[in-house]
C-alpha cells in the first residue's frame, strides 16, 4: 500500500517540472522522506490541476488527518508567503495585521498553540515589533514561499512527530539536489505596487541544482530578495472603553480613554538563502547538509495623533449626548477646563529587524535488518526592536485646544477649527522622551535518532522507535536612554514646543476607509529632535541641568529561559489488505525541564537582583490513527490522541512591566503547566472522480490546564517603593475548555478547464469559568470558509480566491472583551505561458480593500467599535524563466 512518504517523494520529484518557477529550494527530509534509493517512476505534470491532484494523493494516502500543499500550489495562489497559502486549507486561518500573512491558527486555536517544523525540526523565531511578546508561534513573514517545496498540515499527531501542538503541526519541506536533474535552474523577477504608499518595489529569486554524473553528490542553492514599502492607516482606540462621568450633565457613559490617528510606515527588506549538499555513495547511505538563512529588515516609524476623550469628557465636556445603551455619542471638549487631553506620539524604529538561521545534518543508514535515521542541528533567531519615542502634550487649560468627540458607529475626534494642528506654535509641548533597544533571541540545539524495522506480525508491517533531545534558550535584553531633571531645580517643564521641532511639513491623506479625523497634522523634524537630545549632557552626580541617562540596562524587561526536552517514542504501522484498514499507533514519553531567570527589585538590597525559578513536568502522549479504505472511492478515518502545548516564553518569565499612571501592569508566571488536551477525529472522504474529492471531519478537543489571563490587584515592589497596581495581568492555569467542530471540503475539475476548490470549518468553544469571570480561547473563529475558482489551458491560467473568517476573541480587559471583527479577502492571479520555459503573471491581494477591525464587548453592556486599520491593495507583475 502506498504510504504518505512515497507520495511526498513522488511529488517532490515531479514538482521540478511544474510551471511556477518561483517556488525554489530543496526536497523533503526526515522520517517520511526516507528510502531515497527506491526506484520511483518520474511523473511529468504541470499546472494548477496537476498540483491539486498531488495534494489529494497526499491526503488520501496518509494514515493521519493531513492536508498538503505542493510548491506549484503555493506559486499559483496569489500568495507571497507560506502563511497566505496555508489559509486556503480547511481549518486554517491567519492574521494580516500589516497586510501580509504572519501568524497561523489551526482549528480555532491561537498561533502559539501550533507548531511549524522545517524538514521535521523546529525553526527559531523572534519579532521586530516593540509590543510583540516572544511566542512559540512561527512568524511566517520570515519565510518567502519561494524557498518551500511542500507543506503538510498534520491535524492529528503521530508518535514520531515532535509534540507541542494542540491545534496542528505544519511540516515545511525543502528539496534535495539528487532528486533533480543536474543543471536545473530557474529565475523569477517581480515588481509589487502598494496602493497606500503608491510605491513600486522589486523582488526576485533564483535557484540552481547540480549533481555529478554518477549521481552520488549534488549541490542545490537558492536565493530570494523581496522589498516592500508598507503603509498602514489606523483609527485606534487606546485603553479600550471605560465608564466616565460627563462634566456638564453628570451622566455616566462608555468612552475610550484615548483615540489615535495613526500612520505606520515601513521599509521591509527580506533576504533569504538556501543551500543543500547531498552525498549518496550507494543505496545504503545518504547524508544531507542543509543551511537556510532568512533576514527581514524592518525599519519603521509610527506617528499617532491622540485625542484623549476620557480626560476631556470628565473635566471639560460640554453638550454631552448619551444614547440608550450608555454610550457617549457626542460632546464638545473645552480645553480651558482640562489638563492633558491631547497628545501626539512620534516614534522612529530604525534598525528593527529579525533573522532566522538553520544548520542541519541528516543521515540515513540502511543496515538490512533496520534503517537508522539521525539528525542533528541548530537553529537561531534574533529580533531587534528599536524605539526613539517622542511625545507631545497640550498645554494644560489652554482655550486654543478645543475639539469635538463623536461616536456614531465609531469613535472619532474632530479638530476642524484648530488651525494649529497643521501650523503649530506652543499649543503642544514635548515633555515625553526615551530611546529603547530590545534584543530578542531564540536558539535551539537538537539531536535525534530513529530506527525502523520491517516486521511481519499480522497486520503490523513496521515498528519505529526513537529518541530526541532539544535544548532551547530564549531571552530578551533591553537598554533605555531617558532624560532627567526636567522641571526640577529651575529647569523648564518641557524640552520645547511643537513649533521648535516642526519640519514645516504635514502628515496627511489618512483614513480613506476608516472614517476618522483629523486627516492632517504637523510632522516633526527628526533632525531637530536628534540634535537636541544628542547635545544633552550625561547625567552624573552634581549635574542639575536637564541631562541624559544613556544606554541604561532596563532590568524589568530582561529575562532568560532555558528549556530542555527529552522524548522517547515507539510507533507501529499496520495495514490489512483484506479489510482495507491501515494506520499507526504509538506513544511518546516526554520530559520538560525549564529554568526561568529574571530581575526583580529588592528592598533589602536596594537594587535589582537576578532570580531563577525551576520547573519540570512529564507527559505520556498516546496516539492512534485509523484509515479504512472502504472501496476505491471512500476512505473513513478515526483518530485519538493526547497532546500538549507549552506556554510561550513571555508567559514563563517572572519579570513585570508596570504603567503606574493607569495603575496597570503585566507579568509572567514561571510555574505554568502546559496546555494538555485529549482529542478525537472522525471523518469520511469521497474521491468520486480523478482530481476530485468531497470530505467532512468531525473533531473535538478537551483542553485541560487552559492558560488564561487573570486581572487582579497586586502590590509590586519597585525602585519607587511598593506600588498598588489595580489591574495586574498574569497568566494562570485554569479549568478545562471544550472545543469541537466540523471541517468540510470539496474539490472538482471540469473537463473544459474550469475548476473549483472550497472548504468550510465550524468550531465551537466553551467558556472557562474562572474567579475573574468567564474566559475563552483566543484566536477561535466560529466560521471559516475558502472558495477558489480557476481556469487553465495550455496557454493560460487564472485563479480567484475568497477567504472568510468570523470574529474571534483576542484579550480580556478589566471591563470587557476585545475581539477581532470578521475578516474577508479576495485575491486573484493570472498567468500566461509564453513558452515552455517562460511564464509571465499578474497578481492582486485584497482586491476589495478590506480593513482590519477590532470590537469591544463590555461585560453586560454594549458592543462598541474599537480600532480599525487600512492596509490597502497590493498588485504584482512578474516573470519566471526555467533554464
Amino acid at each position: 500500500m502506498i504510504k504518505l512518504r512515497r507520495a511526498i517523494q513522488t511529488a517532490n520529484r515531479s514538482i521540478i517540472y511544474l510551471g511556477s518557477l518561483s517556488a525554489l529550494a530543496l526536497s523533503s527530509t526526515g522520517a517520511l522522506a526516507q528510502g531515497g534509493s527506491e526506484n520511483l517512476e518520474e511523473v511529468v505534470v504541470t499546472g494548477i490541476r496537476a498540483s491539486l491532484e498531488q495534494n489529494i494523493d497526499m491526503k488520501r494516502n496518509a494514515d493521519s488527518v493531513v492536508d498538503a500543499i505542493t510548491a506549484e500550489d503555493i506559486g499559483k495562489f496569489p500568495d507571497k508567503n507560506v502563511a497566505e497559502a496555508l489559509q486556503r486549507v480547511p481549518g486554517v486561518s491567519i492574521s494580516r495585521d500589516f497586510g501580509e500573512g504572519e501568524d497561523v491558527s489551526i482549528r480555532g486555536t491561537d498561533s502559539s498553540l501550533n507548531m511549524t517544523l522545517l524538514n521535521g525540526q523546529t525553526v527559531a523565531t523572534s519579532q521586530w515589533k516593540v509590543l510583540s511578546a516572544l511566542s512559540r508561534g512561527f512568524n511566517y513573514a520570515m519565510l518567502p514561499s519561494d524557498l518551500i517545496a511542500s507543506a503538510e498540515i498534520y491535524k492529528t499527531p503521530e508518535a514520531d512527530i515532535d509534540e507541542g501542538s494542540v491545534g496542528g503541526t505544519i511540516i515545511l519541506r525543502t528539496r534535495k539536489p539528487l532528486d533533480m536533474d543536474s543543471g536545473t535552474a530557474s529565475l523569477s523577477l517581480e515588481s509589487q505596487y502598494s496602493e497606500l504608499p503608491e510605491e513600486w518595489d522589486p523582488s526576485g529569486s533564483a535557484m540552481a541544482s547540480w549533481k555529478n554524473e554518477a549521481g552520488t553528490f549534488g549541490v542545490l542553492g537558492a536565493v530570494v530578495f523581496q522589498d516592500r514599502t508598507v503603509e498602514r492607516h489606523g483609527a485606534e482606540v487606546l485603553g479600550n472603553y471605560s465608564v466616565y462621568t460627563t462634566a456638564d450633565t453628570g451622566e455616566q457613559a462608555y468612552v475610550p480613554w484615548g483615540l489615535g490617528s495613526a500612520l505606520f510606515q515601513q521599509q521591509r527588506e527580506r533576504r533569504g538563502v538556501d543551500l543543500n549538499m547531498q552525498y549518496q555513495p550507494n543505496a545504503q547511505f545518504d547524508a544531507t547538509l542543509h543551511y537556510m538563512a532568512s533576514e527581514l529588515g524592518a525599519s519603521n516609524s509610527n506617528q499617532n495623533f491622540l485625542p484623549l476623550p476620557g480626560n476631556g469628557i470628565r473635566d471639560g465636556g460640554l453638550n454631552s449626548q448619551v444614547n440608550s445603551n450608555g454610550t457617549l455619542t457626542s460632546a464638545d471638549i473645552d480645553g480651558s477646563q482640562v489638563g492633558a487631553h491631547v497628545a501626539y506620539d512620534a516614534i522612529y524604529r530604525d534598525g528593527s529587524s529579525m533573522d532566522t538561521d538553520v544548520l542541519d545534518l541528516e543521515m540515513n543508514y540502511d543496515l538490512g535488518l533496520a534503517r537508522v535515521h539521525t539528525q542533528i542541528g541548530r537553529t537561531t533567531s534574533e529580533g531587534n526592536a528599536n524605539d526613539w519615542f517622542y511625545e507631545f502634550f497640550n498645554q494644560p487649560n489652554d482655550d486654543r485646544v478645543n475639539w469635538t468627540y463623536t461616536n456614531n458607529g465609531g469613535p472619532a475626534g474632530s479638530f476642524a477649527d484648530s488651525s494649529w494642528i497643521t501650523n503649530p506654535t506652543d499649543e503642544m509641548v514635548l515633555n515625553g522622551y526615551f530611546e529603547s533597544q530590545i534584543d530578542m533571541t531564540d536558539a535551539e540545539d537538537y539531536a535525534q535518532v530513529d530506527v525502523e524495522f520491517d516486521v511481519d506480525a499480522g497486520p503490523i508491517n513496521l515498528i519505529k522507535v526513537g529518541y530526541k533531545h532539544r535544548d532551547r534558550d530564549t531571552g530578551q535584553d533591553r537598554v533605555r536612554t531617558y532624560a532627567s531633571n526636567l522641571g526640577a531645580d529651575g529647569n523648564p517643564a518641557y524640552f520645547g514646543t511643537a513649533g521648535d521641532f516642526w519640519s514645516g511639513a504635514v502628515v496627511s491623506g489618512l483614513h480613506g476607509e476608516t472614517g476618522f479625523a483629523p486627516q492632517a497634522y504637523f510632522d516633526p523634524d527628526r533632525s531637530k529632535l536628534n540634535s537636541y537630545f544628542n547635545s544633552l549632557p550625561d547625567c552624573a552626580d552634581g549635574v542639575t541641568a536637564v541631562c541624559s541617562n544613556r544606554n541604561v540596562k532596563w532590568y524589568p524587561s530582561i529575562f532568560d529561559i532555558n528549556e530542555k526536552v527529552d522524548a522517547l517514542y515507539v510507533k507501529a504501522d499496520f495495514a490489512d489488505e483484506n479489510t482495507g484498514i491501515r494506520g499507526n499507533v504509538g506513544v511518546r514519553y516526554v520530559t520538560t525541564d525549564t529554568t526561568s531567570g529574571a530581575w526583580s527589585f529588592s528592598n533589602d538590597q536596594g537594587d535589582y537582583v537576578y532570580d531563577e525559578v525551576k520547573a519540570d513536568y512529564s507527559d505520556v502522549l498516546p496516539s492512534l490513527n485509523l484509515a479504512w479504505d472502504l472501496n476505491d472511492e471512500v476512505v473513513l478515518r478515526f483518530a485519538a490522541a493526547k497532546v500538549i502545548a507549552r506556554p510561550s516564553p513571555s508567559q514563563l518569565t517572572s519579570s513585570v512591566s508596570l504603567t503606574p499612571e493607569t495603575s496597570s501592569g503585566s507579568g509572567g508566571n514561571p510555574d505554568l503547566d502546559p496546555y494538555r488536551a485529549s482529542q478525537f477525529d472522525l471523518g469520511a472522504e469521497w474521491y468520486f472522480a480523478e482530481g476530485a474529492m468531497a470530505a467532512a471531519t468531525l473533531f473535538t478537543k478537551q483542553i485541560d490546564d487552559y492558560i488564561f489571563t487573570e486581572i487582579r490587584a497586586e502590590q509590586v515592589v519597585s525602585p519607587d517603593g511598593t506600588i498598588e497596581i489595580q489591574s495586574m495581568s498574569r497568566p494562570q492555569n485554569g479549568p478545562s475548555v471544550d472545543l469541537s467542530g466540523l471541517e468540510t471540503q470539496l474539490q472538482y475539475s471540469f473537463a473544459n478547464g474550469f475548476g473549483v476548490v472550497g472548504n468550510y470549518t465550524y468550531t465551537d468553544v466553551s467558556d472557562a469559568k474562572t474567579a475573574s469571570g468567564p474566559v475563552t480561547l483566543p484566536g477561535n473563529s466560529e466560521h471559516m470558509a475558502n472558495l477558489s475558482g480557476f481556469f487553465e489551458n495550455e496557454m493560460f491560467s487564472a485563479r480567484l480566491a475568497y477567504n472568510y473568517r468570523s470574529e474571534f476573541f483576542r484579550a480580556k480587559t478589566a471591563v470587557g472583551q476585545l475581539k477581532r471583527d470578521e475578516q474577508v479577502s479576495l485575491d486573484a492571479q493570472i498567468s500566461y505561458y509564453v513558452t515552455d520555459q517562460l511564464t509571465v503573471r499578474a497578481e492582486a491581494l485584497n482586491l476589495t480593500n478590506e480593513t482590519v477591525n477590532d470590537i469591544f464587548e463590555v461585560d453586560n453592556g454594549p458592543v462598541l467599535q474599537a480600532s480599525e486599520w487600512e492596509n490597502g491593495r497590493r498588485f504584482f507583475v512578474g516573470a519566471n524563466y526555467k533554464f
